[in-house]
């Protein structure tokens, strides 16, 4: 063999070894739950850097708007899995997933304080560990508080190891700020299966959904985000919406929705009430 073909050869082997063990770099890494160093930054970097964003993707990429498996694995499984309150009382529930967000937040919090209005939030563990004061306001005001695991991952896709890992290290972070386990949890995306209820049934949680999607995940403008939720609603709904999201979304149209969907429903008799209220189920495990 020639030392030029021998070069070469050696260099073919190196290349291989190479990819090898990055190769088996990610699986370690894929096998573990993210750490800090998972946490992808703003791009524009004029907001803040340590916004931790959803390890899922955004809404608009990953979720459905209606879920109707949610539906099935509610009939069967009817005291974990709760996707409205009670049909002949005139009340709501406003929900409110994917904070606290340093930008949005604040603002959904100052329409309903405007209202004198209380809402549920489900909050990510990694920002509420990042944004401890904005989680703090929201319990201080009189907000309930609910689990919306730590990274936000498509839990269907992750093992039962992972989900135990996302309740916990949230239900620790925000025990840490506010003094308590949250009861209720709301899994990213909406995305369930028989599975992941039977577990969090197991570990005491109550898992919510809804009846009402303000799809303003799809950032359609404060009209329809109102819209959406006025035409839909009734009796005992559930409303989603969103407080936080993707670092490209602009969740301005839900505030401002959110402005006339109070109004309205007020001018109808409507009563807002937390999740607890509206179920009648204590807000700590």
């Amino acid at each position: 063999m020639n030392k030029g073909i021998a070069k070469l050869l050696s260099i073919s082997l190196l290349c291989i070894f190479l990819i090898a063990c990055q190769n088996t770099k990610q699986m370690d890494n894929n096998s573990s739950p993210p750490s800090s160093d998972h946490i992808k930054y703003n791009q524009e970097g004029d907001i803040r850097d340590d916004q931790p964003q959803l390890e899922g993707g955004s809404e608009r990429d990953v979720r459905e708007p209606h879920p109707v498996s949610n539906d099935k694995l509610q009939k069967e499984y009817p005291n974990i899995l709760v996707l409205h309150g009670n049909p002949t009382k005139n009340q709501v529930a406003l929900t409110f997933d994917d904070g606290p967000d340093i930008r949005f937040t604040p603002q959904v919090l100052d329409v309903l304080a405007k209202h004198d209005v209380k809402a549920t939030f489900f909050l990510i563990g990694a920002r509420a560990k990042a944004h401890r004061d904005i989680t703090k306001r929201i319990h201080d005001e009189g907000h309930a508080i609910g689990n919306h695991t730590y990274w936000h991952p498509n839990l269907p896709k992750e093992s039962l190891e992972r989900l135990r890992w996302e309740l916990t290290e949230t239900e620790q972070v925000i025990e840490d700020i506010i003094g308590f386990k949250p009861r209720l949890f709301r899994s990213p995306y909406g995305a369930l299966n028989e599975e992941i209820v039977k577990t969090l049934g197991e570990m005491n949680h109550t898992v919510i959904g809804w009846d009402v999607d303000s799809v303003d995940w799809k950032l359609p403008g404060a009209d329809m985000v109102a819209d959406n939720v006025l035409s839909n609603v009734g009796f005992g709904s559930i409303i989603l919406m969103h407080d936080g999201g993707d670092w490209s979304m602009d969740l301005s149209g839900t505030v401002e929705g959110l402005d006339r969907i109070i109004s309205k429903l007020k001018e109808d008799g409507t009563k807002f009430v937390t999740l607890p209220e509206l179920i009648g189920i204590p807000e700590t495990k």
